[in-house]
C-alpha cells in the first residue's frame, strides 16, 4: 500500500480539519488528533484491513476517526448514529467488523470495550473480514439491502471528489455547509472529500435538518456552497436558498424541471448544479450547470463527469438501463444483499472492469445529456432516502406469525415508488392498520425546532398473518422498529388474514 492509496497524508488532513473545518455546534474540548486515532486503530487491527464501524454523529470528530482508521490500516464504514442497536449489531456482523466505535455511554455489543476520549471502542467477536488497507465501505441500504455496502478504494473516492469539485466550480475560498449525514456518499465524497482536495472551508451540522437552522448557519458562517436533496430543498422557508450562497448542488433524487426553473427565477447571484450519482459509481456520475442552460434542459441531470463513460442497454423507445464506466466504481459488494441487486451488475454476466449497471432508466439525447426516466429496482425514496423494499419485506417475513409480506405505495404518493413485489393475489379479508406514531422514536433528535413532514413518498406494508388482532400487528410493528430507521418505516402496516390454501 502506497501513501497515494490513502489520499493526503495524515498531517495534512489534521492541518485541514484544524484550520479549515468547524462544527456548527462545536464543543470547547480539544478534538482527537487524526494521528492519535490512527495509532489506536493500528494497535487494535494490526494493519490488516479490518472493518471498523463508526456509529458517530455527523461532524468533524467523525471525519477524524474515519481518516484515523484509514491511516491506521483499517477499513472504515460510517453508519447512522441513531441506528437501532439490533440493526447495528447485525450490520457489524454481516460486514465482518472487528471494531465498533460509538459515543461513550451508549451500550454496545462486543467485548473488551475501552474508552478513547469521548468514544467507546468495542472489539467484536467475529468472524472478521479483511479487505486490505486503503479501502472504505459506504453503506448502500437503498439499492441492495440494509445489511450491505460498497467497498471502494480510498484513492478512487478522492479522485471522484476532485472531478465533482471541478464540475461545480468549488474553490479554495468557498465555505461549504454540510447538512446531509456523512454516512451518505453524497456528503462524504462530494462535500467532505471535495473540501479536502480543494481546500474549501467546511461547516458541518445536522441532522436533523431545520430550515431556520440552515439559514442561520449560512448567515453566521458566511457559507457560499451547499448541497441538498430535493426533499430538504422543498422544506426551505420561504421556499428558496438564503441570500449569500454562491452555489447550490442538488442530488440524491430527481428534481422536476419546473422546480429547477423556479429555483433560478430572480436569483442571478446563484449557481445551481443538478447532479446524478450512486454509491456504486464512486459516487458522482454527471452534473448539469442549470444556471447556464436553457429551460428545456432543466429536466436533465447533465453530462458525465470527465473520465466517466455512459451507455444504455435493453433500449426501448429511446430509454434503457444506464451503464457507467469509470475508474472510480466500487471494488465489490460486501455484506448481505437483498432482492435482485441490479445496481452494480456486470454486463451479460461477464466481468467488465470499471463498469456497472445502475438499475436506473435513462434517455441520452443527441448532445449527450442524461434524462432520468425511472428505476428498475424494488425501492422507493422517502424523505430523500432510498429504501430497499425487499429488505423491509424480508425482515417482516422473518417475524413469528407473519406468513408473507407485500409493499404498496401510500395513497397520494408522488410516484417515487418503483416497487413491484410480484407476489400476485393474496387472501381476502379486512385489514388491521397500525399507523406510524410520529412521537414514538428510537433515534436521536426526536423533537427539533421545526418538524419537516415527509413528502408523500412512503409505502404501506401488508402483512399476511394468522392473527390480525390489534395487539398482534402492534407487536410486529414494534419488532420492525428495532431494525428500521425512521425513513424506512411504512406509513401504515396492514394485517390481512392469511388463507391456509395459499401458502402450502
Amino acid at each position: 500500500m502506497s501513501a497515494e492509496d490513502l489520499g493526503p497524508p495524515s498531517d495534512e488532513v489534521e492541518s485541514y480539519l484544524r484550520e479549515r473545518a468547524v462544527d456548527v455546534d462545536a464543543e470547547p474540548r480539544p478534538p482527537v488528533p487524526v494521528a492519535a486515532a490512527a495509532d489506536l486503530f493500528a494497535g487494535l487491527v494490526d494493519g490488516l484491513g479490518n472493518v471498523v464501524v463508526l456509529a458517530l454523529p455527523s461532524g468533524t470528530a467523525l471525519l477524524r476517526y474515519l481518516f484515523g482508521a484509514l491511516h491506521g490500516g483499517a477499513v472504515p464504514v460510517a453508519v447512522p448514529p441513531a441506528m437501532p442497536a439490533s440493526r447495528l449489531r447485525e450490520v457489524a456482523r454481516r460486514l465482518g467488523a472487528r471494531l465498533l466505535v460509538t459515543p461513550y455511554g451508549r451500550v454496545v455489543p462486543g467485548t473488551a470495550v475501552r474508552r478513547f476520549d469521548r468514544a467507546a471502542v468495542a472489539t467484536l467477536p467475529g468472524p472478521w473480514q479483511h479487505h486490505g488497507p486503503g479501502h472504505v465501505i459506504i453503506l448502500t441500504s437503498g439499492t441492495s439491502g440494509i445489511f450491505s455496502g460498497c467497498l471502494h478504494r480510498a484513492s478512487s473516492l478522492f479522485r471522484n471528489a476532485a472531478r465533482h469539485a471541478g464540475a461545480v466550480g468549488l474553490r479554495a475560498d468557498d465555505t461549504m455547509l454540510i447538512t446531509l449525514p456523512l454516512n451518505f456518499s453524497y456528503a462524504l465524497v462530494a462535500q467532505a472529500l471535495a473540501g479536502l482536495v480543494t481546500g474549501a472551508r467546511l461547516v458541518v451540522t445536522g441532522p436533523p435538518f431545520s430550515p431556520r437552522g440552515y439559514a442561520d448557519a449560512v448567515r453566521r458562517h458566511g457559507v457560499t456552497s451547499s448541497s441538498l436533496t430535493p426533499f430538504l430543498l422543498r422544506g426551505l422557508v420561504p421556499g428558496e436558498p438564503p441570500k449569500g450562497l454562491r452555489m447550490l448542488t442538488v442530488g440524491g433524487d430527481a428534481l422536476p424541471s419546473r422546480e429547477v426553473t423556479a429555483l433560478l427565477q430572480g436569483r442571478d447571484d446563484l449557481e445551481v448544479y443538478i447532479t446524478y450519482g450512486l454509491t456504486e459509481a464512486g459516487p458522482r456520475v454527471s452534473t448539469l450547470a442549470a444556471h447556464l442552460e436553457p429551460v428545456h434542459r432543466h429536466e436533465s441531470v447533465g453530462r458525465p463527469l470527465p473520465g466517466v463513460g455512459v451507455s444504455l442497454r435493453d433500449v426501448r423507445d429511446g430509454v434503457g438501463e444506464l451503464l457507467v464506466t469509470s475508474d472510480t466504481v466500487l471494488v465489490r459488494r460486501v455484506g448481505a444483499t437483498d432482492g435482485r441487486a441490479t445496481e452494480g451488475r456486470v454486463m451479460d454476466g461477464r466481468p467488465t472492469p470499471g463498469q456497472i449497471a445502475t438499475g436506473d432508466l435513462f434517455r441520452i439525447d443527441a448532445d449527450g445529456y442524461l434524462h432520468f426516466a425511472g428505476r428498475m429496482g424494488d425501492s422507493c425514496v422517502v424523505d430523500g432516502v432510498k429504501v430497499s423494499l425487499p429488505s423491509v419485506r424480508r425482515l417482516a417475513e422473518a417475524l413469528p406469525g407473519v406468513v408473507a409480506a407485500a409493499t404498496r405505495p401510500c395513497p397520494g404518493g408522488r410516484g417515487a415508488y418503483s416497487g413491484d413485489d410480484g407476489r400476485g393475489t393474496y387472501g381476502d379479508g379486512r385489514g388491521t392498520y397500525a399507523g406510524d406514531d410520529e412521537h414514538e422514536e428510537h433515534e436521536e433528535h426526536v423533537e427539533h425546532e421545526e418538524h419537516v413532514e415527509h413528502d408523500g413518498q412512503r409505502f404501506v406494508l401488508e402483512l399476511y398473518m394468522r392473527d390480525v388482532t390489534d395487539d398482534a400487528v402492534r407487536r410486529v410493528r414494534a419488532e420492525l422498529h428495532r431494525f428500521l430507521l425512521r425513513a424506512e418505516r411504512p406509513c401504515r402496516i396492514r394485517g390481512i388474514p392469511a388463507q391456509e390454501s395459499a401458502y402450502k
